[in-house]
């Protein structure tokens, strides 16, 4: 007589095997996550700074005009609506323009409100706001 000696495979999943999977998965959630959300922040942060720049540009040129006076205090003055970038149907930050800087603050459409950061003109540099709420949404290192 034969004996049968064929191995019976398990179909099924045990218990541990897709206790594993689950937190296999689950670490991979959490590298994955963060990385998505600093991308789409820096995304966000490249429109302001293009923005900044181009007030800049603008401020520096209406300066340099004799007849319009001494610096401009409101961006209605440089007329720069129409050339601002704006990658959704609102914009991301509040523009706001000093006798030395420009400032770009987020705004409730960037997902947090209150984090800043400075061009200071006519030639930068950049420079993040001394606040936790700048500190925490935006990395000095994405500033050019």
């Amino acid at each position: 007589m034969s004996k049968d000696t064929s191995i019976n495979k398990q179909t099924k999943f045990s218990l541990i095997e897709l206790l594993m999977l689950i937190m296999i998965v689950g670490i991979v959630f959490t590298l994955v996550i963060p990385l998505r959300t600093d991308k789409a922040n820096k995304k966000k942060l490249s429109e302001a700074i293009k923005n900044v720049q181009i007030i800049a540009r603008e401020d520096v040129k209406f300066f340099e005009n004799p007849e319009n006076g001494y610096y401009a205090f409101d961006l209605s003055m440089l007329s720069v609506e129409d050339n601002l970038v704006q990658t959704d149907d609102e914009f991301l930050f509040d523009y706001s323009l000093t006798d030395s800087t420009v400032v770009a603050t987020t705004n409730d459409n960037f997902g947090k409100k209150g984090a800043s950061f400075m061009y200071y003109l006519p030639k930068g540099p950049f420079q993040l706001a001394e606040n936790k709420m700048s500190k925490s949404l935006i990395d000095p290192n994405w500033l050019p």
